[in-house]
């Protein structure tokens, strides 16, 4: 029986086949199931630690699960999965960005005056990463609606500039419901003090 002989190159060609449909696989895995992805973390990581395309679905998968516990309120989780992409990938700002979101909604959360500011802060430096995005604004105005919500010209400006800057669709109907709201009551409190 005669033995076929495959070239290096031919062998090199099957293996980055190989590992380029896995690693498509892998993202696909990061958008589709991200639990499921990050359940074989380590396992990927300690044979293919050096793989971008692997590190960046881990990342993907991170960010995908931290947004579902946003969405559930909860910012513990989702600040757990935002530290564990960006230790993956610190250059990521999607990770860094949603990080810094998640602690600021954590911390005003807790509703004291202290953590209330330390919010304030950590939205400032999220709208830094993304300066078109209107999000941290809005939530800058909410946090200085917590803090007492007499301090109009801070919370109205706030409102103003996330309105003037990119939201989804659903979050700029809730900005302009809160905009308008917040103008009414300084009308009422400006016309009782004449």
């Amino acid at each position: 029986m005669n033995k076929i002989y495959v070239g290096p190159s031919i062998s090199i060609i099957i293996m980055l086949l190989i590992y380029g449909c896995a690693s498509s696989a892998y993202k696909k895995m990061s958008i589709e199931n991200p639990e499921k992805l990050l359940s074989m973390q380590d396992s990927l990581l300690t044979v293919r630690k050096n793989d971008e395309s692997i590190l960046e679905a881990l990342v993907v998968a991170h960010n995908r699960v931290a947004q579902k516990h946003i969405k559930q309120d909860d910012y513990i989780s989702a600040i757990s999965h935002y530290k564990k992409a960006t230790k993956l990938n610190t250059a990521d700002t999607v990770s860094r960005h949603g990080l810094l979101l998640a602690e600021g909604h954590a911390l005003l959360k807790k509703g004291n005056k202290n953590g209330i500011w330390d919010g304030i802060e950590k939205y400032s430096k999220a709208s830094t990463l993304y300066p078109q995005n209107g999000e941290p604004l809005y939530w800058i105005a909410i946090a200085y609606t917590k803090l007492g919500d007499k301090d109009f010209d801070l919370i109205l400006e706030s409102y103003e500039k996330a309105l003037s800057l990119e939201l989804d669709s659903e979050l700029k109907v809730e900005v302009e419901k809160k905009y308008k709201h917040a103008k009414e009551r300084k009308k009422k409190l400006d016309s009782f003090w004449r």
